[in-house]
């Protein structure tokens, strides 16, 4: 079986959570094409299209292959390498359901190599494939992405049913062949923004972290299936608005945050309250303290076992333009003292080899950024940090941008604080 994945805008991390949870589900696979925003594998495991999509926060669509055309030069273009291949009988065959009414088609080009004269072509290839289902008495109506765009985003996808009535067809182009894909499955976008706008408190000052960087946070710290059997969990000691909770809490495992200020804590209380009974979930599956970091032994962890720590601390003030130096070194030195604290008092709750999944803050400064300078007192404490992808596959792939100290950066443009994701191993 070929598999694609359309990765996210940041395709690091998304390829980093998508192999996270291929390690916990023990699913083999080999990579046969990766360029930024698509990856193919082969795989001998039956994979569960609707499960794995709902797990994965970075994965905006999963695509499953039906066929490998040949390409006889580079140059040609796509429309010419398909143009005996679109027959309405192979429409039919590998693409629709027998329905009544209109079919809703939707073509989308993914670029998995250099310039390849792609430019136009969904609409070229749209326009002949319309006209040979109109010869065999099919009505269709052919979606396109807008502009410069080569690929339909899921709500493109979503908003004009071509799962539904329909499909998605997706053309994967290579220098030397054309991986030919039908769509299984988008992202839901509109259940993404229930569980984040909906929520009855919101605050900016106490948390903003989106619910699909949550769900990839949670993947990368390989937690255990056997959590969800209860008797672990999942902690956040800097719960915020308990965004993390609520998508570890969705995934099944049982979750336990805590928070310095009693105003995060009330927010979450009342957020996962909100949560729990509109995704059906069991009761008992969250329990929330107020407590200082270095207190959590004392105060929250009476007869209770974690599994890992995914959280994201204070990301520090706002800004509209680049902070000085001078502002900069004093966030970090007030950090310093915060997560120093934090890992110390984390060291003594994890189990042997428990992971911490953090999000630091970063500043935009020029063409980089100035990251966070206390991991060296955080790694004297007892941890290592774990690369989020096999250094062999960095060294392959020289596009997928990890940075000397093994972190993701998760920002957008014009963004002056962002954030910098780790992974860190307890090593002993």
């Amino acid at each position: 079986m070929l598999v694609a994945f359309h990765l996210g805008r940041v395709y690091t991390l998304s390829l980093a959570e998508l192999f996270a949870v291929f390690e916990q589900k023990s699913v083999p696979f080999k990579i046969k094409e990766l360029y930024t925003e698509v990856l193919i594998i082969e795989t001998p495991a039956a994979l569960d299209f609707e499960s794995l999509q709902r797990r994965l926060g970075g994965v905006v669509k999963i695509i499953e292959i039906v066929d490998t055309l040949p390409r006889k030069k580079a140059t040609d273009f796509l429309s010419f390498t398909l143009k005996d291949y679109l027959h309405p009988n192979i429409i039919r065959s590998h693409f629709i359901k027998p329905q009544a009414g209109k079919l809703q088609l939707g073509i989308s080009i993914y670029q998995a190599g250099p310039d390849q004269r792609l430019f136009g072509q969904n609409k070229r290839i749209g326009m002949e494939l319309k006209r040979g289902l109109t010869m065999v008495g099919l009505s269709s109506r052919i979606v396109i992405p807008e502009g410069a765009s080569l690929a339909l985003p899921s709500v493109a996808v979503t908003n004009n049913l071509l799962l539904q009535k329909g499909a998605e067809i997706d053309l994967i182009v290579t220098a030397k062949q054309v991986y030919v894909g039908k769509t299984a499955t988008v992202q839901d976008f509109q259940d993404y923004g229930r569980r984040d706008y909906q929520r009855p408190v919101r605050d900016t000052r106490i948390g903003m972290l989106p619910p699909k960087v949550a769900q990839e946070m949670i993947n990368l710290a390989k937690i255990p299936e056997s959590s969800k059997a209860g008797g672990e969990y999942v902690l956040d000691p800097f719960c915020g608005s308990g965004t993390i909770l609520q998508e570890a809490m969705l995934m099944g495992y049982y979750v336990l945050g805590s928070d310095v200020s009693e105003k995060a804590v009330e927010a979450t209380e009342k957020n996962l309250n909100w949560f729990r009974p509109r995704y059906k979930l069991p009761p008992n599956r969250f329990e929330v303290a107020v407590s200082d970091v270095k207190d959590l032994e004392k105060n929250v962890m009476e007869n209770k076992k974690i599994a890992c720590v995914v959280t994201e601390g204070t990301l520090g003030p706002p800004y509209d333009k680049p902070p000085g130096e001078k502002e900069i070194e004093k966030n970090f030195k007030e950090l310093a003292k915060l997560h120093t604290a934090a890992f110390s008092e984390l060291y003594k709750l994890l189990p042997a080899q428990g992971r911490i999944v953090i999000a630091f803050p970063a500043y935009r400064k020029n063409s980089g950024y100035v990251s966070f300078p206390g991991l060296d007192k955080i790694l004297e404490l007892g941890y290592d940090i774990q690369a989020p992808l096999d250094e062999k596959l960095l060294a392959q792939y020289p596009f997928l941008k990890v940075t000397p100290r093994r972190s993701i950066i998760y920002d957008r443009k014009d963004q002056i604080v962002v954030r910098e994701i780790m992974i860190f191993q307890k090593t002993s």
